[in-house]
């Protein structure tokens, strides 16, 4: 295993966890051995990757992440045509809303609008988003096959809440609702007193680049508002996706 793939394994560890991790932890769940867990930990918080608030204690991700949001923001299209699409969003629903970026296997928040409620459900952009966990996770994992989620999710899922998904069987169900209706839906599954309703974004129909989703506390998100936001969520995915379809194709007549 090369130095970059023991890198790559270490940042995974993080995309599914609330807290942070210990040395023991990061070992257990890459298979390294202590003592290369702490060389390349320690390599990682001197170039911003981790975090370790005090010696010796558990470590979580650096703002080194945060550079590279900015960066993405800059530079994928997808931003700069989303973002009037999601404030207008945001408005109608008065809730938080995020878009984020998927690259087949991991997606990564990289725009979010907060409402000015005091009790409001904070989306950081730079995020490495959790998957089967989140109405985005889910509106993306929807786009890959059975086959393919069995290969990522080959053990027990983890549980963040009582309402978290742990069976592969129960995903796939899941996820297969998801393909027919467009849309994923967080029943408190990754935080105890948030719901989230998200919907993909696709480029002309066919390549879902990323998806957008509404967040909110469920004491305001009831079920009952949930159903309310299901087809406004669907519908500026749509206009977003068409927005986006429309910019790649300006950009193919002009390249031709």
């Amino acid at each position: 295993m090369s130095v970059f793939d023991k890198l790559n394994d270490i940042l995974n560890c993080f995309l599914d966890v609330e807290s942070e991790l210990s040395l023991d932890e990061i070992s257990a769940r890459t298979g390294l051995n202590k003592t290369t867990a702490r060389r390349l930990a320690i390599s990682m918080i001197k170039n911003g990757w981790l975090r370790q608030p005090q010696p010796r204690k558990k470590y979580s991700l650096g703002m080194k992440f945060l550079d590279y949001a900015a960066a993405l923001k800059r530079e994928t299209p997808i931003v700069n045509i989303a973002q009037p699409y999601l404030a207008e969003l945001g408005r109608i629903t008065d809730e938080t809303v995020s878009l984020a970026v998927w690259d087949g296997r991991t997606a990564t928040i990289c725009l979010s609008i907060h409402p000015y409620h005091p009790l409001r459900v904070t989306s950081y952009e730079g995020t490495m988003q959790q998957m089967h966990q989140s109405s985005l996770g889910k509106a993306l994992l929807a786009e890959l096959s059975d086959a393919e989620l069995r290969g990522i999710y080959h053990r027990p899922l983890r549980r963040f809440t009582p309402n978290t998904i742990t069976d592969i069987d129960e995903l796939l169900r899941e996820l297969k609702k998801v393909r027919g209706e467009g849309v994923a839906i967080d029943d408190e599954e990754g935080y105890s007193g948030v719901r989230g309703i998200a919907s993909p974004i696709n480029v002309n129909g066919k390549i879902v680049v990323g998806a957008i989703t509404v967040l909110g506390p469920s004491t305001r998100v009831t079920r009952e508002k949930t159903a309310e936001f299901i087809p406004i969520v669907k519908d500026y995915a749509r206009k977003i996706s068409q927005a986006l379809s429309g910019d790649r194709q300006r950009e193919g007549n002009t390249a031709a």
